[in-house]
């Protein structure tokens, strides 16, 4: 049933898109890999929307560009004739010699729209395409070592051979990339599972990895003697689909899985030891960590060359290695508040201890960083945190925080010493399960996310963004929003989340004058606090980008990505949205009508919805109405049809809080297919609740 709805939301995309202004929905690059110093030319497939209109490319990180390489497609001759749907375009991609390895996100801005996120695995070693008819054993393609084999598992039962020549002894490491560049596509709905397996020239199979870096493989293989080998790569489960790409990365190189110690303090020359076949080069390696704090992936250079990127962890923190043994409380690893601890679970059912004086009611948080989905952090340690007294008495525990990460905040009971114990839940361990455990004083913080990751509006027209904070460990102030790096022309309201409320709205607009370009954005948020000391600190903190992706059967996905981006298209469906109140004032118990009129685009005749939330399937994900104040559904007219005018009505509360000046907006909601709409604002309402 999901995947013949699947089906009908395909197959209906194209023929609304024409009629509607969408945004071109990326499903896959063809080839996904790009090497760096190398000019490449990759092609976009937006398969169930269009590209017509495609000018510019927004690439994540520093050091990669690209360009739309100018269609043969023509507007049409006849102006009242639709524009012809573009299903693909071909990007030339610029790669420094010194880019980052790994994957990069991008958008394609057209006049129509901005795209949904694309991703590219930036590469060292030369990018080789899949030829057709590779899917027998006796058929495989012949590859050099090292490479990157570029492909798809376009089919069912789809499994893509490739053959290469080695030496006994060679180390070489297989790597996909497939899965992972996946989870951030919108409308993909089902995901690969892609295995690999090596094979002699006689079909035995000699080994086959299935998640190695979650579920991409990643298999070292021993060559044992000199000879020709295959490699496959298929779907776990036997499963295809035309949108699976997947890049392969075949080497003899110096691969690291994984380092120990997995953290290191700013700008510092650290030395690691690699796990994989690097360490068969060498067993100790020397890296000068990043200077910004938090997750980062690094290569280790050699003589001739550089390693695969593989995760470090940057922190200000003083860090200290466990020590062995460390089984119990008692050999338990004295460490000090603030600071990092690395360390490692090297077998089955192996226990590490830490010891720290803590001050009664002076709250700690202990977190490990490890394994976390969505994240360059891929250890294969599932970690369980405990926090026990010296006698081994748990007082605290905790799984997972953050995916497979445990962390927790413990407030002492009493002055003294305590034990935080790391450990695999699954009583798992090995070389690859290292970790980084931080202890520091719970300060206070917030993070912050903005929802949805683009904008894209017509001049004169507006948006919404709907920002949501998150404050931990004691803080509870307001928290100021703030735009850089908007197009010319375009502009947003002024917006601090007060001290009361998770969420904010801030309304995208675009001058009449605007003209059409597109731009990588910063949200950021900032806020006044006390450390534990009580000393006032500034917090800065960036908003994550929320991604939206649907699920099988039109569920409204959510995935944290690097970009956000706004962009000012050609004039939009809905031009604006007019409300007779840009200020609203409301007593407790009170409620007040708020007119409604759409100017549509002179061919627009389709549906409209109108709400002040962002609200998908009877969930909400955006809500930044007043604490207390609501939308009454019964009394407000928001189902427009094929007209134009309507009205939203508020009500505060009995009990609703005092608030001033909170900026929400009303959104008219062009519907693009079962799945899909896009949200056009009026310009900001600041609501106030007095008594």
């Amino acid at each position: 049933m999901r995947a013949a709805l699947g089906l009908l939301v395909l197959t209906l995309v194209p023929a609304a898109a024409a009629a509607q202004n969408s945004f071109p929905m990326v499903t896959h690059v063809t080839p996904v890999a790009v090497q760096r110093g190398v000019v490449s030319e990759v092609t976009v497939d937006c398969r169930t929307s269009t590209l017509h209109g495609a000018y510019k490319v927004l690439v994540g990180g520093t050091g990669v560009t690209a360009e739309v390489v100018p269609a043969k497609d023509t507007k049409p001759a006849d102006p009242k004739a639709l524009p012809p749907v573009v299903p693909v375009v071909k990007l030339k991609i610029t790669v420094a010699a010194d880019a980052a390895p790994g994957v990069r996100e991008f958008r394609i801005a057209s006049t129509v729209g901005l795209s949904s996120l694309g991703q590219l695995v930036v590469v060292d070693d030369p990018v080789v395409a899949e030829l057709p008819g590779n899917n027998l054993p006796a058929k495989a393609q012949p590859i050099p070592v090292p490479a990157v084999v570029c492909g798809r598992v376009e089919a069912a039962e789809n499994v893509d051979y490739y053959k290469f020549a080695a030496k006994a002894g060679q180390v070489l490491t297989f790597e996909v990339y497939c899965a992972r560049i996946q989870d951030k596509i919108h409308d993909l709905q089902k995901h690969a599972d892609p295995l690999v397996t090596v094979f002699d020239a006689d079909g035995k199979e000699l080994a086959a990895n299935d998640d190695g870096y979650f579920a991409d493989p990643v298999l070292e293989f021993k060559v044992p003697k000199d000879g020709e080998y295959r490699v496959a790569v298929r779907d776990a489960k036997y499963d295809g689909d035309p949108r699976w790409a997947y890049a392969l990365a075949v080497t003899d190189k110096p691969y690291a899985r994984h380092l120990f110690p997995l953290a290191a303090n700013p700008g510092q020359e650290t030395t690691v030891e690699p796990v994989g076949s690097a360490r068969l080069l060498r067993p100790a390696w020397t890296v000068t960590a990043p200077k910004t704090p938090g997750p980062h992936l690094v290569t280790l250079p050699y003589p001739g060359g550089q390693t695969n990127p593989v995760p470090l962890v940057v922190t200000p923190l003083p860090l200290v290695t466990e020590a062995e043994p460390n089984d119990t409380p008692k050999e338990a690893t004295r460490i000090t508040l603030p600071g990092g601890v690395n360390g490692r679970i090297g077998g089955k059912r192996d226990l590490d201890h830490f010891v720290f004086k803590a001050a009664k009611g002076k709250a700690v948080r202990l977190e490990v960083f490890a394994r976390r989905f969505g994240t360059v952090l891929r250890s294969q340690l599932d970690s369980q945190l405990d926090v026990m007294t010296p006698d081994g008495k748990v007082v605290a525990s905790n799984d997972d925080l953050n995916g497979k990460d445990a962390g927790l905040i413990f407030t002492p009971p009493a002055d003294g010493d305590y034990v935080v114990r790391v450990r695999d839940l699954n009583n798992k361990g090995g070389d690859g399960f290292v970790y980084y455990l931080e202890a520091d004083f719970a300060r206070p913080d917030f993070t912050l996310k903005c929802d949805p990751s683009k904008a894209m509006i017509g001049p004169g027209s507006r948006t919404a963004w709907y920002v949501q904070v998150v404050r931990a460990n004691g803080f509870a102030g307001p928290v100021k929003v703030e735009v850089a790096g908007l197009p010319a022309g375009v502009t947003v309201n002024p917006l601090t989340v007060p001290a009361n409320m998770t969420q904010g709205c801030l309304v995208v607009s675009a001058a009449p004058d605007a003209k059409v370009d597109a731009a990588v954005v910063g949200v950021v948020g900032t806020a006044d606090a006390a450390d534990e000391a009580g000393k006032p600190v500034t917090l800065v903190r960036p908003a994550v980008a929320v991604e939206e992706i649907y699920f099988p059967g039109g569920g409204r996905g959510r995935f944290d990505a690097g970009m956000q981006a706004a962009a000012v298209t050609g004039p939009s469906d809905v031009m604006q949205v007019k409300v007779k109140q840009t200020r609203v004032a409301l007593k407790p118990g009170e409620e007040v009508k708020i007119d409604v009129e759409v100017v549509r685009r002179p061919d627009y005749d389709k549906g409209l919805t109108l709400d002040v939330l962002l609200q998908h399937l009877g969930g909400v994900h955006g809500n930044p109405l007043p604490p207390g104040v609501t939308m009454v559904g019964g009394k407000s007219k928001t189902l427009l049809g094929t007209g134009s005018v309507g009205h939203i009505v508020l009500k505060a509360a009995p009990d609703a809080a005092e608030c001033a000046d909170v900026p929400i907006c009303v959104q008219a909601y062009v519907p693009i297919n079962f799945v899909v709409k896009i949200g056009y604002a009026s310009e900001p309402i600041f609501v106030t609740v007095k008594k």
